[in-house]
């Protein structure tokens, strides 16, 4: 089973054999995901550092790490220093230790040992107190000098077993635990345009520190050239590609169907939500999540509180209704973002707040629950309400201003996303959807108006918020429009989220 888990030991190439592999290979949309290029592995002989990677089931995490396993093997790392595992089928921890030290004795006569070892701990999350075993792994110094990673996608798990490790992650400006999202915006145009993808490689849109940078440009109502550059060459293009986004999302699997074939099947919609039920049924009951779902899905777009959702979505008790929120958060699936208080530079807890669902993919994957159209006829029925269409472009920047702030952070171990995406609302119930706060250097008005034309006296909420905050201007996300007003940019949502 071992020696199956890692035929590269055999032979190097062999990691081209591997399902995964071939699959992303055969891939349309080839998705390559940033994280991957972003995380250090190597580090002195005496840091065993010991990080996590969450998602939702299928969204590309095993897939990741055999894409990294041939990046390490091209490198030039020993086959033998690389192990990779999956623990689907392990019910213990003490199983799990005992698989890791079995791995350490038969690389023995084969490693290099003055060289660092990588190990790559699958769907870890399903062993109960699985980092107990790491614990014990690490005091005995069995993880010297090694790089672990250790997936799932029960991210309760995950999250609570890591603040069980104190003392035993290792030292790395990097943040340990990592979350594996759909794809970006940006990523979905990149894979599927070359073009475009090459103008975002050539003019630094990857790059965090540019990205920042840009952000600073536009909260000053200054268009970044590249930006000015996106839009002239390829606006039409980017807005036919957040038509698609909207339809499709950017969960790879779902996108690559979508290209291949211009159709969604059924059972594609019907896995990755047995995937959420599966995940669901340690926090509660399915049918309370059919409910739930469907009630944050009704009031996307617009503030709520928990006695209000409570009631929306037919629960007992609000405890259950914030309880139900913050799984949701947990499993990557939906994003809170709570009041501003401008006074106090931080989130409101106790007001109001607006729940987004992460991916397009996820509003039509649960409105399926019903069975009883195709989804993915009902997903174009859906979108061809404007109103509804405007609140999913709204999620879509919601999740791409809280995965921007993470991007472009430098402090990444304290990240909380609440604390860098709001909305304001004053006294009068004027509103701005968002306010971004990166590291709380500066306020960021930002509004979408997911239409052709903006008329300004739609923007009370906006010139409200600039009037008691003294901020000196916003960002308004059109359809098409790209222009600079007195208080305002205007700015079409699709060339905006190509930084995010």
């Amino acid at each position: 089973m071992m020696q199956r888990s890692n035929p590269w030991w055999r032979e190097k190439k062999n990691i081209e054999r591997d399902k995964k592999i071939k699959e992303w290979e055969k891939s349309s949309t080839r998705y390559d995901p940033r994280l991957r290029h972003e995380t250090e592995y190597d580090f002195e002989a005496d840091n065993t550092v010991v990080y996590t990677l969450r998602g939702i089931r299928q969204v590309g995490k095993s897939t990741m790490i055999k894409l990294q396993i041939r990046d390490l093997l091209e490198r030039g790392v020993h086959p033998w220093n690389i192990f990779y595992y999956s623990f689907d089928l392990t019910d213990s921890r003490m199983q799990m230790v005992d698989i890791i030290e079995g791995y350490q004795q038969l690389a023995k006569g084969h490693q290099k040992k003055s060289e660092r070892t990588y190990l790559f701990l699958d769907e870890v999350s399903g062993i109960n107190n699985w980092q107990k075993g790491i614990k014990w792994l690490v005091d005995e110094n069995v993880l010297e000098n090694c790089t672990v990673l250790a997936t799932g996608s029960q991210a309760a798990n995950i999250i609570h077993a890591t603040e069980r490790l104190p003392g035993r992650r290792g030292r790395t400006k990097d943040a340990r635990d990592r979350v594996l999202m759909p794809m970006k915006f940006s990523e979905f145009v990149g894979c599927q345009n070359s073009e475009i993808g090459e103008f975002i490689k050539g003019h630094d849109l990857a790059d965090a520190a540019d990205r920042r940078h840009m952000l600073m440009q536009l909260a000053s109502k200054e268009i970044p050239t590249e930006m000015d550059m996106l839009y002239d060459r390829f606006v039409y293009d980017l807005d036919g590609y957040l038509d698609e986004y909207l339809r499709s999302g950017g969960i790879p699997k779902v996108v690559n169907e979508k290209i291949k074939t211009g159709f969604i099947r059924p059972q594609l919609y019907h896995d990755y939500l047995d995937g959420i039920k599966s995940d669901w049924v340690p926090i509660g009951p399915v049918d309370l999540l059919r409910q739930f779902s469907h009630a944050i899905i009704e009031g996307m777009g617009s503030s709520t509180s928990w006695n209000s959702l409570r009631k929306s979505a037919e629960l007992s008790r609000w405890a259950t209704t914030q309880e139900y929120a913050l799984a949701l958060k947990d499993l990557s699936v939906a994003i809170m973002v709570y009041r501003y208080d401008y006074k106090r530079k931080r989130p409101w807890m106790v007001k109001e707040k607006k729940i987004y669902l992460h991916d397009p993919f996820y509003v039509h994957m649960f409105r399926s629950w019903d069975g009883m159209t195709d989804p993915f006829d009902s997903a174009e029925d859906y979108l061809s309400d404007s109103m509804r269409c405007s609140s999913m472009a709204e999620g879509v920047v919601a999740s791409h201003l809280g995965r921007l702030a993470w991007d472009i952070t430098k402090n990444k171990h304290e990240f909380n996303s609440a604390n860098s995406v709001f909305f304001w609302k004053d006294g009068q119930n004027r509103e701005v959807d968002f306010v971004m706060c990166p590291e709380r250097a500066v306020e960021i008005p930002i509004e979408v108006k997911y239409r052709k034309s903006v008329d300004h006296r739609e923007l009370g909420g906006l010139a409200g918020f600039l009037s008691e905050t003294g901020t000196k201007s916003g960002i308004v996300l059109s359809k098409t429009q790209m222009e600079e007003r007195r208080d305002y940019l205007v700015m079409p949502v699709s060339v905006f989220l190509m930084l995010a």
